[in-house]
């Protein structure tokens, strides 16, 4: 199925791969696909989802942290039991960097090391599968970012239907957008 993949369908498998590997997952799930649709520059699935206020960086900071990523949340009162006021650095992060730049920094917790490569979780791969359903059924001989996110769509993964949820969008207007975006190509 992956030799039927465009260069920029690809791209967001390894996006996805990468980010999944940061935030020390073990299994690449619907979530971190979506963000690799979001990351990557193509007019399909990345304009639509950008048009509709999702970004790259918001969906990463909604993305849960791995098992091994080495440490859960962030426990304020621990933190000031030691003498660290986890708000007021937070407030100084935001007010340096943008609000939510501590959320959405890479935890450099999980080494290098430990570079193997996720796996596909179930939904994953039964959303690639309707991928390449959508590509068939559009008669494109590739696919596109826009396939592998009408895939995502067709899921009904909680986690992607929540984010275009609370971006004010749902999977309707998405999948049309999406539809109108690969029409163009």
């Amino acid at each position: 199925m992956f030799e039927r993949f465009s260069e920029p369908a690809r791209a967001v498998l390894v996006e996805a791969q990468d980010v999944a590997r940061e935030l020390g997952s073990r299994q690449m799930t619907a979530g971190h696909l979506l963000y690799g649709c979001a990351e990557v520059r193509d007019d399909s699935a990345g304009r639509s989802l950008r048009d509709a206020g999702i970004t790259g960086g918001l969906i990463r900071r909604t993305l849960p942290r791995g098992e091994e990523a080495g440490a859960g949340p962030v426990d304020p009162d621990a933190l000031r039991a030691v003498g660290v006021d986890y708000e007021e650095i937070r407030a100084a992060v935001d007010q340096t960097f943008g609000a939510g730049a501590l959320e959405s920094a890479p935890d450099r917790r999980v080494s290098a090391g430990r570079g193997r490569k996720p796996r596909f979780a179930p939904e994953t791969k039964k959303s690639l599968e309707l991928g390449l359903r959508v590509a068939i059924e559009l008669h494109s001989k590739r696919i596109q970012p826009g396939h592998l996110l009408l895939g995502l769509l067709r899921l009904d993964d909680e986690f992607v239907t929540g984010t275009l949820v609370r971006a004010g969008s749902s999977v309707g207007e998405m999948s049309a957008a999406v539809h109108a975006a690969l029409a163009e190509d």
